[in-house]
């Protein structure tokens, strides 16, 4: 009982050590310019807002370590990154809330997907957990008239991809009032899916920088709306206009998006483009798809 005692008192210190060496940090950064909702992040605001018995904690009245649920929410005060959220959680001998997303396994993990790319006989990329496009088949890049050159120096992502006046995928795919539809359901639809999948990555700098981007890109306006705003589901299809291989033709065709798993989660995935109609089928064959997709559609 004594031990038990005993590491309860060291994952408290350890975790109040760590609490205050964020909560500073916090005090730190806005030392010169107020917070844009006037946290000011004291000692007191932190027992207001998040655990009512910091005081207490601090001063040794009460020695009890705060559960897992009230880490998460001094962790959700403190704006803290993916990495520091976890380091709290680990110093109280928590388990992290997912795995990393930047680490050896996710590099593993894309390692694999990019062998599994190299098989396909269809149009496919290969997606980040940091919705970065780590790599594509040529099929990919002749579908979309996207440089190879870019994909390969990771320059791209899948904000980019949508929203980005630059590349030839936005107007393209909003050649018409139909089309312009499909394309503005898939962005509510995914920035909604990414607001929730990456809820705890808000404060990181790799999420700062995707929302400059979309910010960069217009797309900022489809940021707030939510999905019981807008029709329910998401078009089955998709349409753009397409370039038949060796002519000047661009012609318009619908194509369906899967992603396959390539890691214990949804990413790394493999976004893969199939055909939903025949000008599509010949678009594909004149690239050099190779696929039978009438077993896949």
């Amino acid at each position: 009982m004594s031990a038990d005692k005993g590491l309860q008192k060291k994952l408290l210190k350890a975790a109040l050590g760590e609490v205050e060496s964020l909560r500073l940090k916090r005090q730190r950064k806005y030392s010169l310019q107020p917070h844009p909702a006037l946290k000011r992040f004291t000692q007191q605001e932190l027992n207001d807002e998040a655990c009512q018995t910091y005081k207490n904690l601090l001063v040794g009245r009460s020695q009890r370590l705060p559960d897992r649920e009230t880490m998460l929410r001094i962790a959700e005060y403190l704006e803290c990154t993916f990495d520091e959220r976890n380091e709290l959680l680990a110093a109280a001998g928590y388990l992290p809330v997912q795995p990393d997303m930047h680490g050896e396994l996710v590099e593993q993990e894309l390692g694999i997907a990019r062998q599994l790319l190299n098989t396909l006989g269809m149009p496919a990329m290969l997606v980040a957990p940091t919705l970065e496009i780590k790599g594509a088949n040529e099929l990919f890049t002749d579908l979309f008239d996207l440089s190879p050159e870019a994909i390969s120096a990771n320059e791209i992502n899948l904000m980019d991809f949508h929203f980005s006046a630059e590349l030839p995928v936005r107007s393209r795919a909003t050649f018409s009032k139909d089309a312009y539809a499909q394309w503005e359901a898939h962005a509510i639809n995914g920035l909604h899916a990414f607001r929730r999948n990456h809820l705890l990555s808000r404060y990181d700098d790799w999420y700062q920088k995707l929302l400059q981007r979309l910010h960069l890109h217009g797309g900022e306006k489809y940021w707030g709306i939510r999905n019981d705003d807008t029709k329910p589901g998401e078009p089955l299809y998709r349409s753009v206009l397409a370039r038949v291989k060796g002519t000047n033709d661009l012609v318009p065709i619908r194509y369906k998006q899967i992603y396959l798993s390539a890691g214990s989660g949804r990413f790394p995935g493999i976004g893969v483009f199939l055909p939903a109609d025949e000008a599509a089928r010949h678009v594909f064959a004149s690239i050099g798809s190779s696929a039978d997709y009438s077993r896949l559609i």
